[in-house]
């Protein structure tokens, strides 16, 4: 049925005027129903099209824009907003920090705030909603979520390289480019759907562009779920024109949400990117919606002769008036244009002319009716001319077109891969190099085999470059093996054909230059020269390097001199004068790497170099390494690993290192997920189960930690590092004997490694096995270690068990080799160990000088020490039997240390001046305040407390032996209290229960003593 004209007439007069269907109708109103119908579905398109471009309301206009001032900026908790980034017609877009996470960020802000209507916040929070729940790469990513003052805002990921429309400015692209980008923002449409989202905004001012260009999609202020069958009016963003709306979405059919609307748009974005321009955009946007609905797209290879048929098939499908006919999903589109990226068939048709016939018919019947006439006569004639001339090529002319096809595209794709290495894009270059393998196939062409295989070979050669120069960065120590990177240097350039020492520098250099990895090679040499000590080696690389430099200046040639290599001073002095923004990279850190090799401070060097060069990898990655290995807290690192893996997210080295960072200040469940990132990416990497096998024992998951230990067991050396973390997980796991067997093994491979001793006699101390843990001790101290902490502990461990012996032994070296140390640490420790027992008068003047040098160090630099300096000074006192002396000492300041010994030194000179009922209350309350029983002796101290208080036992309590077998009782509290500890630690419970039976009878006010809890002594004992 041919539609009446004067109904498209009546709809004009609709839109331009305020009259009714009826009003308009009024001469025709047999037109009425029809008009109605076509009026109903025109309001549906202009309440989508005012919700792309709405009207500036009244209420809206009152509101104050000023309170977004660049000089007034918001206060946002947690933020610090530093610009405006843009405007729209419902939000602003700041730029804005993060302060705890010092962190970049865009926060979008809903402008009417307060005035808002709830639509308008339904949106806003609808578009915040939609992408925090997506992760995608190319989808902006959504942080945060809030409010500020009646103002809901959100903030993403900040991306500086412009929107998509900004780099079109009305040039056709690339074509290969295009179908790249169309096909990344395809899998980025698929996620979205699959996660239940249509963006049905999608255009070019909506992709963003990184700076590196890749794109991310943003803007999901009108986007719906597809299970979302309500429809929510739009308002407030001016989000484009109606150019990118599929057809469905432009005549009001219910809003369309559905896939096909955003496979659509992606066509319209592939058809702007291939031609210049959208595939319809007319005057108004009223024009531009109409000519949608009912026109066809030009080809788009009318407006780019040079575009393949295949590509123009995916874009028209991509635009197909109905839904049905377009791609099922947005995946299916990513396929087909990788597949014509590869070379390979794509599953998209050209629409046949029957079917375009049948489409064009529908929408106008009665011109195709003649016109089907004609096709009808002529058709006879057309079917034999056809029969007639078909199929007359031959089969070999077929086979040398599509070889010259397949060999001008393999040579494309090796020119861009080129192109893209010069400019140091590596992966997009192996991408490129990838893509042209699989175009080339099985064809025998020797030229192309032959560029194939060199770029194959620069590139295998960039990777291994990169290997060396991250070693620090695998290590996770911040330490540079230069000895094994001048051997490798050696190697790789020996085994590339770059030649060696004793060859001409000018051949070498020109060999550099003829490279396509120019670049990459200059830099290699000057980290050379950095690695390297043999000087003649030195001078050479630096001389080739010098003269392969594409850009030397000045600077480079005073800074490549060898002379200025071998001076901490000259270094320094050419350092503070590099332009470090004119400089290659390179260079730069290789001069940082010899300074720090020298023995100079190249850290704010460092940090001039990233400043300079905000977005270089290797400045970052340094950077961020030297500040984690420098600093304590190494938190300001973060920001620079970042940095570094924005640029190369691909490097398993830094998630290792960043990894190491966050467990060096105790982030381990963070330090974890970047550690089995770098797992990730390379499986096989020893050091990086080794680091994982390292912070999961932190984590205290010792199954999974063995787990990794156990790789790094079979596939690379045995370690004594790697054998002390395998014994601590099977000690975690209650398996003492095969513990111990690591404990041993590591100090076998490395006798120098303290803390594998340590692990190893502590486990026998925790069995009770003390005297193999002492032995184990002894063993170490064989070795004679120059540190005081390996000798700390072990002359008092062996008089706690009895031998006295071994004790002096031990006393006599401690004298030996700290007795001139100034510490005052050391000497306190090594005179108090020394004085434990009386000594010669040579070796206790040797004591008393380390106690005397500790007593006098400064007490406002050692106050938390000081106490115990002068408790040692005290004990020296007593042994030179000034007694007196030492009473003031231990009554003063030594009386605050926290321990029993003060007091038991007190009661010891209390005795020895005749003061003997207050040496048995001072025992007695140095007995009281500890805990005696020999399962409670877990650290070094408690074996000092027992020493004493044997001493001090076998001086005050004469009747001891007969107490013991059960022949005396003491005749008071003070002595029946100071009688307590040895029952504690001979566990002589029936003794001890019944002195404080006595002591209780005596005095009950003894159990009401909160100091020390009387009672549950009493009770365990009776117990």
């Amino acid at each position: 049925m041919v539609e009446d004209p004067r109904i498209q007439q009546m709809l004009d007069v609709l839109l331009d005027s305020r009259l009714t269907p009826e009003e308009v109708c009024s001469t025709c109103p047999e037109l009425l129903p029809q008009v109605r119908e076509r009026w109903r579905r025109l309001r549906l398109v202009q309440d989508e099209v005012d919700a792309l471009f709405p009207p500036q309301s009244e209420e809206f206009a009152t509101i104050p824009r000023e309170q977004f001032d660049s000089k007034a900026l918001p206060q946002v908790s947690g933020y610090e907003l530093v610009t405006i980034l843009g405007r729209g017609g419902m939000g602003i877009v700041f730029r804005a920090r993060h302060l705890r996470l010092n962190r970049v960020v865009a926060l979008k802000m809903a402008l009417s705030g307060a005035y808002a209507a709830p639509n308008e916040r339904q949106r806003f929070q609808r578009e915040a909603e939609a992408v925090a729940g997506l992760r995608h790469a190319n989808i902006v990513q959504i942080y945060d979520v809030g409010d500020f003052e009646g103002q809901p805002y959100f903030t993403m990921e900040l991306i500086e390289g412009g929107s998509l429309a900004q780099k079109l400015e009305g040039a056709p692209q690339s074509i290969r480019g295009s179908a790249a980008l169309v096909a990344t923002l395809a899998e980025a449409v698929q996620a979205a759907h699959e996660n239940g989202i249509i963006h049905r905004d999608l255009k070019p001012a909506n992709i963003l562009l990184t700076t590196d260009g890749s794109p991310k999609i943003t803007d999901f202020g009108v986007a719906r779920r597809l299970e979302d069958e309500t429809r929510l009016t739009l308002s407030g963003i001016a989000v484009g024109t109606p150019s990118y709306m599929a057809p469905e979405q432009a005549s009001g059919e219910l809003l369309a949400v559905v896939p096909a609307v955003d496979i659509y748009a992606l066509g319209a974005i592939l058809y702007e990117l291939l031609t210049g321009r959208p595939p319809f955009k007319a005057e108004t946007a009223a024009e531009t919606i109409q000519q949608v609905i009912s026109q066809d797209p030009i080809s788009p290879s009318r407006l780019n002769a040079k575009l393949p048929r295949e590509l123009e098939t995916i874009c028209l499908k991509c635009l197909h008036k109905e839904s049905r006919q377009r791609y099922l999903s947005a995946g299916a589109l990513a396929k087909d244009l990788h597949s014509f990226l590869l070379g390979e068939a794509i599953m998209a048709r050209p629409e046949s002319l029957l079917a375009r016939l049948a489409r064009r018919i529908r929408r106008r019947p009665a011109f195709f009716s003649t016109v089907a006439i004609f096709i009808l006569v002529t058709s006879t004639f057309l079917v034999g001319g056809i029969w007639m001339l078909s199929d007359r090529w031959a089969a070999e002319k077929v086979a040398a077109a599509e070889r010259v096809k397949i060999e001008s595209d393999v040579d494309e794709l090796l020119r861009e891969a080129v192109r893209l290495l010069k400019k140091s894009s590596v992966g997009e270059s192996r991408s490129a190099l990838e893509m042209a393998k699989v175009r080339l196939g099985a064809l025998d062409s020797l030229d192309l085999h032959q560029r194939i295989n060199q770029l194959n070979l620069e590139l295998d050669l960039i990777r291994r470059v990169e290997a060396i120069r991250l070693v620090e960065v695998i290590s996770g120590k911040g330490k540079i093996n230069f000895a094994s990177s001048d051997e490798k240097y050696r190697t790789l350039f020996q085994e590339a054909g770059f030649g060696q020492l004793h060859e001409s520098t000018a051949n070498i250099a020109e060999r550099v230059k003829g490279s396509n990895i120019r670049e990459t090679l200059v830099a290699a040499l000057d980290d050379w020269a950095a690695c390297t000590e043999n000087l003649a080696r030195r001078r050479w690389l630096l001389e080739v390097a010098m003269l392969a430099d594409p850009a030397p200046t000045d600077w480079c040639v005073q800074a490549r001199r060898p002379a200025t290599w071998d001076s901490k001073a000259t270094l320094t002095e050419v350092l503070a004068i590099a332009p470090v923004d004119k400089q290659s990279v390179g260079l730069l850190l290789a001069l940082e790497k010899r300074l720090h090799a020298v023995g100079g401070d190249s850290f704010k060097f460092l940090k001039r170099i990233q400043l300079a060069m905000p977005n270089d990898f290797y400045a970052n990655e340094r950077l961020a390494t030297a500040i984690a290995d420098r600093e304590e807290k190494p938190q300001e690192s973060y920001r620079y690993f970042q940095a570094a893996l924005a640029i190369q997210p691909e490097i398993a080295a830094l998630y290792n290192n960043f990894g190491m960072a966050l467990h060096k200040d105790g982030r381990f469940e963070e330090s974890q997920d970047y550690l089995m990132k770098a797992l990730e990416i390379e499986p096989n990497s020893y050091g990086f189960h080794y680091n994982t096998s390292y912070n999961l024992a932190a984590l205290h998951r010792f199954q999974e930690s063995l787990t990794h230990v156990e790789f790094c067991l079979r596939n690379g050396p045995d370690t004594a590092l790697l054998e002390l973390l395998r014994g601590k997980c099977l000690e975690a796991q209650g398996k003492i004997s095969e513990t111990i067997s690591a404990y041993q093994r590591a100090t076998r491979l490395d006798p120098n490694l303290s803390v594998a001793h340590y692990a190893l006699r502590v486990t026998f101390m925790n069995l009770g096995r003390m005297e193999e843990s002492r032995k184990a001790w002894a063993k170490q101290l064989e070795l004679d270690p120059p540190d005081h902490g390996s000798w700390y502990g072990y002359a008092e461990f062996c008089l706690y068990l009895g031998q006295k012996e071994e004790y002096q032994i031990a006393r006599k070296a401690l004298l030996a080799k700290f007795g001139s140390d100034t510490d005052p640490y050391i000497a306190e420790r090594t005179a108090r160990a020394c004085m434990l027992l009386p000594s010669s008068k040579e070796e206790l003047g040797q004591a008393i000088a380390l106690a005397d040098r500790a007593a006098a160090a400064d007490r406002s630099i050692h106050q938390g020490a000081y106490p115990a300096f002068q408790f040692v000074k005290g004990l020296a006192e007593y042994r030179q039997g000034r007694f007196d002396q030492a009473i003031a000492i231990m009554r003063g300041t030594a009386s605050r240390v926290p321990a029993p010994s003060p007091r038991f030194v007190l009661a010891m000179a209390l005795y020895r001046t005749g003061q003997l009922p207050e040496a048995r209350k001072a025992l007695a309350q140095a007995i009281v305040s500890f805990d005696w029983r020999a399962n409670q002796i877990r650290h070094y101290d408690a074996w000092i407390f027992h020493n004493l208080r044997r001493e001090a036992e076998s001086l005050i309590l004469p009747n001891l032996p007969e107490f013991l077998e059960g022949k005396y009782q003491p005749q008071h509290n003070d002595e029946r209290l100071a009688y307590s500890g040895i029952c504690q630690f001979t566990n002589r419970s029936f003794a001890l229960a019944r002195l404080y039976s006595d002591v209780f009878a005596a005095d009950s006010k003894i159990a009401e003593d909160i100091h020390i809890d009387h009672r549950f002594r009493a009770a365990c004992a009776a117990a």
